[in-house]
């Protein structure tokens, strides 16, 4: 059954073999990370459990998982006066084998980064990253990751582990958490982070984690105003959890809440007898929200 309102719209996208096109045969990828990318998709083994029966290192593993592209040199903007800047691949991340992932155009994965690295020390985001999505460049912050279709940006996540976890990884709260260790993802207590990295919890508040959902937004908006069909941005309407359901968490207040924030409408986009819920907005209307705070460099 669909969830979107009856008086939504329903957009039928061209048909096409998804996983064939961008995971069997993606030119970029050779094919041993063709294979590799394939069994991810197929294969419910956890990650770790794969790099294991491979003998390589997580880290080695999800960056094939993610960089499965070439990337765009990084386009630049700025948020309440601090610099950021994002780069698009117009390929797929680990999350292709979420069921979140609704298949169907072209994918894009976006990421996210502070320009001035000397506002926090590049440990902090590295402890933070642990899905290995930084690409190797420095003051990564997070990720949107969808697909494009006509006019349309598809965003099936936005996600930003440093503003999320920050209370866990650096003001050590609760007992042990999961941080990023060189190509590691290890379960550490708080108290390590939190010595080496407390001190600056003040300056990523300041700079990136109060305002990190309209950040994401002004990244994706930034790289969208540098594609001259773009004109609408899309947020899928996944079922929550209960406890995404659950007031200020953070899933709601990305998915339900930015939504209502937006003159936004309903639209269902049905693949294979299955409609993706979507609440899509102008882009116009997304640069209204963010306000005179968010410029592009170009401007």
């Amino acid at each position: 059954m669909c969830a979107v309102p009856a008086a939504a719209t329903t957009v039928v996208p061209p048909a096409d073999d998804f996983i064939k096109r961008w995971v069997h045969d993606n030119h970029w990828l050779s094919p041993e990370r063709r294979k590799l990318l394939g069994r991810w998709v197929d294969d419910p083994t956890p990650r770790e459990e794969v790099a294991e029966q491979l003998g390589t290192s997580l880290g080695e593993l999800l960056r094939s998982f993610n960089n499965t592209a070439p990337i765009s040199p990084p386009i630049g903007f700025r948020y309440r006066s601090v610099g950021f800047a994002v780069t698009a691949m117009a390929g797929t991340c680990d999350d292709i084998a979420d069921g979140r992932y609704p298949q169907f155009g072209t994918p894009v994965t976006l990421r996210c980064y502070l320009t001035d690295t000397s506002l926090l020390p590049q440990g902090m985001f590295e402890a933070a990253d642990w899905n290995f999505m930084d690409a190797g460049r420095p003051g990564f912050l997070g990720y949107a990751y969808g697909v494009r279709s006509g006019e349309t940006l598809y965003l099936a996540g936005v996600q930003s582990d440093i503003a999320v976890r920050y209370s866990y990884l650096f003001q050590g709260r609760g007992g042990e958490t999961e941080i990023r260790v060189g190509d590691e993802v290890q379960a550490r207590g708080t108290e390590d982070p939190a010595a080496l990295y407390g001190q600056y919890v003040s300056a990523l508040r300041r700079t990136f984690q109060r305002y990190w959902i309209q950040v994401m937004l002004g990244a994706v908006t930034a790289w969208a105003e540098t594609e001259q069909e773009l004109t609408e941005l899309g947020l899928l309407e996944f079922p929550l959890t209960a406890e995404e359901g659950t007031q200020g968490h953070v899933v709601q207040r990305v998915y339900r809440e930015l939504p209502d924030r937006l003159e936004s409408t309903s639209r269902c986009v049905r693949v294979a007898d299955r409609c993706h819920p979507y609440t899509v907005a102008l882009f116009d209307e997304v640069t209204r929200y963010l306000g005179d705070r968010w410029k592009p460099d170009r401007r």
